[in-house]
């Protein structure tokens, strides 16, 4: 239940707040969930609303997929390697 209220808590977010609001939300959902894959939708939304059109790599989605997966697994590494967070 916890997790679903996050998960409209988050989405709504996307809408109201800034990206870096929402950007925040998905980190926080990260370190307090298992398996928290809706940061790729949420990070999917972000992307359409709020990226502009340029000629540059770092506005490409290629970039935006990338930079996403790493961060993932940089983030589950991290995750990990904390002493204090309790896996379930």
């Amino acid at each position: 239940m916890k997790r679903v209220i996050f998960d409209l808590i988050l989405f709504v977010s996307i809408f109201i707040f800034p990206w870096w609001v929402s950007l925040f939300f998905v980190l926080v959902g990260i370190f307090l969930f298992d398996n928290f894959y809706e940061f790729i939708i949420s990070g999917v939304v972000i992307y359409f609303l709020y990226a502009t059109k340029s000629g540059q790599l770092i506005s490409s989605p290629l970039f935006f997929s990338t930079a996403t997966i790493i961060s993932y697994i940089i983030i589950q590494l991290i995750r990990n390697n904390i002493i204090l967070y309790k896996t379930k």
